[in-house]
């Protein structure tokens, strides 16, 4: 997103160039051509030094090391030998980079899906309401009343409302995954939706053995 915001004042400045020039007379000079190709290219090299170093900040502040194991995610963290892993992509050209934080549920034989957005505030006016007025505001609730109401506990809501990173859940019985639409987060924001996650997942395993 920075960089497409770079790109499009130095846009803007080739175009004021252009629209000057008839007053000023002349045409483009190929120094100030390579001056502002210059300028652009670097200003998108340091968006991206900044990103690393924001990165470098997040993941040595949280519980999460780089995934050299499977390469299949960037960042993985152990807790009591289960694993969260986190993934970054770009859904499209368009877009900026997602960040997704995941775990799987293990020895679960189920098909359902529960998703949870977090929304901040508004959330009462859309989706399931489980009657808790902190809970139901900040998140719109998708999914059968009866996976809704035995998934979120007591002790699920309350972790919940420890979030304010907005993103969605999307609870299976394969895995709990959390999307979040950017991908700069704080290692508390890391770590607690991790915490999170495998909460829920750990409750899925338990109804399914009950």
């Amino acid at each position: 997103m920075l960089q497409a915001i770079w790109t499009v004042c130095m846009l803007a400045v080739g175009l004021l160039i252009q629209l000057v020039q008839p007053v000023v007379g002349g045409t483009l000079n190929p120094v100030v051509f390579l001056v502002v190709s210059g300028i652009w290219i670097v200003g998108l090299l340091v968006i991206a030094l900044y990103d690393r170093r924001m990165w470098n900040q997040m993941v040595s502040g949280s519980s999460f090391q780089p995934d050299t194991s499977t390469r299949l995610a960037d960042l993985e963290s152990l807790r009591g030998g289960r694993s969260v892993v986190v993934q970054t992509k770009i859904p499209d050209m368009f877009s900026q980079s997602h960040m997704e934080i995941r775990t799987p549920v293990e020895g679960v034989d189920a098909s359902f899906t529960v998703k949870l957005t977090y929304v901040g505030e508004g959330g009462s006016a859309d989706g399931l309401q489980t009657g808790n007025e902190l809970l139901d505001e900040s998140f719109v609730i998708r999914g059968t009343e009866q996976n809704v109401s035995q998934l979120l506990s007591p002790e699920i809501q309350a972790k919940l409302l420890d979030i304010d990173t907005p993103g969605t859940f999307t609870i299976t019985g394969n895995r709990v995954r959390y999307e979040i639409p950017f991908t700069r987060l704080s290692p508390g924001e890391l770590d607690g939706i991790a915490d999170v996650s495998l909460a829920i997942a750990k409750r899925i395993e338990r109804l399914a053995q009950s």
